[in-house]
């Protein structure tokens, strides 16, 4: 990963002072407008916490400046340019914000990465579990960066490396129902990606008929019924008990870009930001903002 040359400090600080985003409140259906770097300054202490070390929330502070720089307008339905909850970023409000985030703004302010000239939703997660997933692998709906899979030893000893959740037979046709295919009584890994992360699942019914789903999917219904913590991730196996089905897995989240344990964790081995954001972003480079020729 290479660091383009800074624009002068005048332009940076016009260009920081014209940069605004337009958070939709989802509870409320309200949109309010702050400054680019102020967001970026509150959305790490819910994204990786405020007290992670200054090299891992400035990686954040640059991940996250470049998701809300490349998703500008996610939400231009409703008037907004982003949402405060996961669907984009939680922002918490402005008052969130803490000396040591806005220090990481600020030691990083205006730097997104761009992958073949364009900034990238830059995405992140929480707990690897010891590699890291690709993006086209998690998301087929939007444009996503070509981000190759790493091993990743930082993280495997965080809480969230590795967990099991245990699926009752009986419980399968609810959630096989929510997948479009209630008769399901049996599920097996169908395939796995090159990521060596579970891709799709089948799911069968008596007779012979069965289904094939993606396990991006099934992980998003099993957390809407028995919450986040279930299915935390696609990395896993499955074994099959008389009483249901046991997955072990690893990892906390979608697996793909930055993962927040492994950054703390090299963080405080003394890692650079460029190094953690040079390991989990290959290909990427980080430049200023303002050096692309458009307004943040």
């Amino acid at each position: 990963m290479t660091i383009a040359r800074r624009p002068g400090p005048l332009l940076a600080l016009v260009a920081g002072l014209l940069a605004v985003r337009r958070i939709l409140r989802l509870s409320t259906g309200t949109v309010e407008t702050v400054p680019l770097e102020a967001y970026v300054a509150a959305v790490l202490p819910a994204e990786i916490g405020a007290g992670a070390p200054a090299a891992a929330l400035e990686a954040q502070a640059v991940a996250a400046r470049s998701y809300a720089v490349a998703r500008k307008g996610r939400h231009a339905d409703q008037g907004a340019d982003l949402c405060d909850g996961v669907h984009c970023q939680v922002f918490e409000g402005l008052s969130r914000a803490t000396d040591a985030t806005r220090r990481a703004a600020s030691a990083t302010r205006g730097l997104v990465l761009v992958q073949g000239g364009r900034v990238i939703a830059a995405p992140f997660h929480a707990v690897c579990g010891g590699r890291t997933a690709r993006p086209a692998a998690v998301w087929d709906d939007e444009e996503v960066p070509d981000l190759v899979p790493v091993e990743d030893d930082a993280c495997v000893a965080s809480p969230g490396a590795r967990w099991t959740f245990f699926l009752p037979r009986a419980q399968l046709p609810g959630l096989a129902a929510r997948l479009g295919f209630p008769e399901a009584r049996f599920l097996e890994v169908w395939s796995h990606g090159d990521d060596a992360r579970v891709s799709a699942l089948r799911l069968a019914a008596p007779g012979g008929r069965s289904l094939v789903v993606r396990a991006f999917d099934v992980r998003a219904r099993a957390s809407e019924i028995w919450g986040w913590s279930s299915l935390r991730s696609t990395d896993f196996e499955i074994e099959e008990r008389p009483a249901g089905y046991l997955f072990s897995g690893r990892g906390t989240g979608h697996g793909a870009g930055l993962c927040q344990a492994g950054a703390i964790v090299r963080a405080r081995r003394g890692e650079s930001r460029a190094a953690i954001l040079a390991h989990y972003y290959r290909g990427v480079v980080t430049v200023p903002v303002e050096s692309l020729g458009a307004r943040p």
